[in-house]
Order: structure tokens, then sequence, then C-alpha cells
């Protein structure tokens, strides 16, 4: 009856996301093949991808070098060529003026924080705290090659995927604090990440694919994660249509994906099979929930870049430990330096310790001479049938060790 309910559910939300993308009709701001001259006011956060930042405006995106950098409410002139995709591509740019309003103030405090923790933590560590914690994107290149080598850079910058890992050790939790205390831990983390961040888009459909996942676990439906997930997304594409065809939507759900299914297995499988203490227990859990984040989206980033780190799941099963401590004592060094920045410092020692230990994990493994692999750029086919192998290979695992 639960699934049959769960069935129904989806098909009418899938038929309402199907009606909802059949009948917008998506603004062309920018013209397409042609050589263009306008103005523009920032609304979201310029991305950065590998040594560009890319501006969104209207409807297309513009790939810069990495500076000068530029933030919300920057009014610019913008004069270069749009291609077929509405793509400008090292445009002439000129900066007009500021525009202040809801989405700058959370910029600027943003700016603001950064640059408190900044004066309190060395440079790797603070450019750490301050992309885990508020999704700012100060990196020098140094550190951003070996952030990229090890693949790592999702922790730096806002990432769905990072939110997602966070909550789901929070959520790992509830067997010594209980269901209701991890709960409400993983929905405040992730909210006050949704806040820190200015409510970038990312970040608040991750945020709901947690509350989804979070509410499916606190009212007994852990057995059925995957309807919970595809109901919390259908529900994303129906506010956001858009959201299907961006990298970051795809790499949220399918880390999402995989906490709450080979994630699930695996800590299952150590605890029957391992009688640790709690706190091997909890690296244990940490390590389950890294690697199946990884395992699931690098299929994804693969497809859309062609190269995956092979050294990817071994440093971030060992730096996700030191995560958990940088962004909970990142956001109390955060709120603390808007107040009393000399009780900020007195915690930033405390962050700099696992801070210090994840730059120097990076810095030590981006120098191991492996390159990175390269394989199935823009190979749906390869994609789908790693996903079809991985999930047969989960359900003959789960029924041999008789976990469902």
């Amino acid at each position: 009856m639960k699934i049959l309910g769960y069935s129904l559910a989806i098909f009418i939300l899938g038929l309402a996301v199907a009606l909802r993308i059949s009948w917008q009709q998506k603004e062309q701001t920018l013209p397409k093949n042609q050589y263009v001259k306008l103005t523009a006011s920032l609304k979201n956060e310029p991305k950065i991808y590998d040594y560009n930042q890319v501006l969104e405006i209207g409807d297309g995106k513009v790939y810069i070098d990495l500076y000068p950098r530029y933030r919300v409410g920057d009014r610019l002139l913008v004069e270069g060529q749009v291609d077929s995709q509405g793509k400008i591509y090292h445009p002439k740019i000129e900066k007009l003026g500021y525009v202040s309003n809801f989405a700058s103030y959370f910029a600027n405090l943003r700016t603001k924080i950064s640059g408190n923790i900044s004066q309190i933590l060395p440079q790797d560590e603070a450019t750490l705290v301050s992309g885990t914690v508020l999704g700012v994107d100060n990196i020098e290149r140094d550190f951003r090659d070996a952030l990229i080598k090890t693949g790592t850079i999702h922790v730096v910058v806002v990432s769905g995927q990072n939110l997602m890992i966070v909550a789901g050790v929070f959520l790992s939790l509830a067997k010594y604090i209980g269901r209701r205390k991890s709960l409400i831990l993983a929905l405040v983390a992730s909210f006050s990440y949704a806040l820190l961040t200015g409510f970038e888009p990312p970040v608040l459909r991750a945020t709901l694919m947690v509350l989804a996942s979070t509410l499916a676990i606190y009212f007994g439906r852990e057995t059925l994660p995957i309807w919970n997930l595809v109901l919390a997304a259908l529900l994303i594409l129906f506010i956001w249509p858009q959201a299907l065809f961006e990298i970051s939507f795809q790499l949220t759900f399918a880390a999402t994906l995989g906490i709450m299914t080979l994630s699930s297995a695996m800590q299952k499988s150590m605890r029957n099979r391992l009688k640790v203490s709690i706190l091997f227990d909890s690296a244990l859990q940490n390590a389950a929930i890294a690697v199946s984040a990884y395992i699931f989206t690098a299929p994804i980033i693969l497809y859309y870049f062609g190269r995956v780190s092979i050294l990817s799941p071994i440093v971030n099963v060992l730096v996700i430990e030191a995560v958990f401590p940088i962004m909970i004592l990142g956001f109390v060094v955060a709120f603390l330096s808007l107040i009393f920045m000399p009780l900020a410092q007195i915690i930033a020692y405390f962050v700099y310790a696992p801070a210090f230990y994840f730059v120097k994990v990076v810095k030590f493994f981006a120098q191991v001479p492996i390159e990175q692999m390269s394989l199935g750029k823009g190979n749906l086919v390869i994609v789908i049938g790693f996903y079809v192998l991985l999930f047969v290979l989960i359900l003959i695992w789960t029924r041999r060790q008789k976990l469902f």
C-alpha cells in the first residue's frame, strides 16, 4: 500500500513537472550567435570552474579570468560574442557601479566574515574555512590545483554535495543521540548553510533534499528512501524546471542517493561484521558516506569533464573527518567574528587543527605522480550503464547480506 501511494504521488508530481516544463516560456535575454553590448547587474555569486569565473547574466553565461573578481550587486557593461548556447567567452567588461539589494547584503556579509577569518587563520586554512562555511571562493592557484587533482574542490566551494555529506554525518549520530536530535542538528546545519551562502539555488535545493530525507527517517520511512528522494526531486523540478540540466542539481541528487542507499548498506554491513568502539564506528560511518557520495557522483563528473581523480576516494575518506569539525567550529567562528573577535580568535585555534590536517593531506596527495582518469566525456551510455551495474551489484550484495 505504501509503494502504491508513493507511485501515485510520483506519477502526479512527474506529470505536473512535465506540464510545467512544456508550458514554461523561458525568456531569451541574450541573442544567440551575435556580438552584443549590454549592461546587467549580477544577481548570483560568480561560479568558479577550474581557472574561470562564470557570471550568470540573463539566460546566458559569461566566462572570464579569475581576476578581477566580481560579486553580487556589481553592475557591468559586457561586450562580446554570444555563441549558439548563450555563452560569452572572455568578453570586454567594464564595472559601472554597484546595486544594493537583498542578495548583495548577504554577499557583503560573507565578504566581511571572510575578511575576519583571514585575520585569525593562515591563508590556506582561512580559505578552507571561508569556502566550507560561507561559500566564498578566494582559493589561490596552487591550492586550487591541489584540490582539483585530489577531487576535493567540492568541499571548499558552495556545494549541495558537501551539504549532503555533512547532513549525513549528523544523521549517522541518531544511534547515539536519538533520531530527533540528529534530525534537528541536520536541519539546523542545512538551513544555516543556506542562509550564510545567500540562499544560492544549488544549496537551497540541497536543503530541500536534506529535509525530505531527514523527515523520512524521523517518521520511520527509512525503508523507502529512494521514494522520498524522488518525491523531493520532483518537487524541486516543479519549482525550478531548469535545475534538471544543471550539474549542481545532478551531483546533489546523486550524492544524496549514494548516502541513502550504498552508504546505509555499507554501514549496516560494517556493524554486523565489526564490533568496534563508538569513536571508530563513527569514523567507519563517515568513510562510508564519503565513498558512497564519490561513487555515485563519479559518472556525472566523467560525463561533463571527462576526467576524475583516481586518488579522490582515498583523499575524501581521509579528510571527511575534518570536514565535520571545520563546518561546526567554522560557523561558530563566523558568528563570533561579527560580535567579539577575541573570542573568535580563541575558537579559531580549535578549528585550525582539522583545517591544517585537511590542507596537508590534500597537498601531500596532490604531489603523488598519478594522473587523472579520462573516460566517457559526453557519453550518456557509459553513465547509464554505470548506474545500472551499480544498482544491480547493490541489490545482490544487500540480499546476500540480508540487510533489507
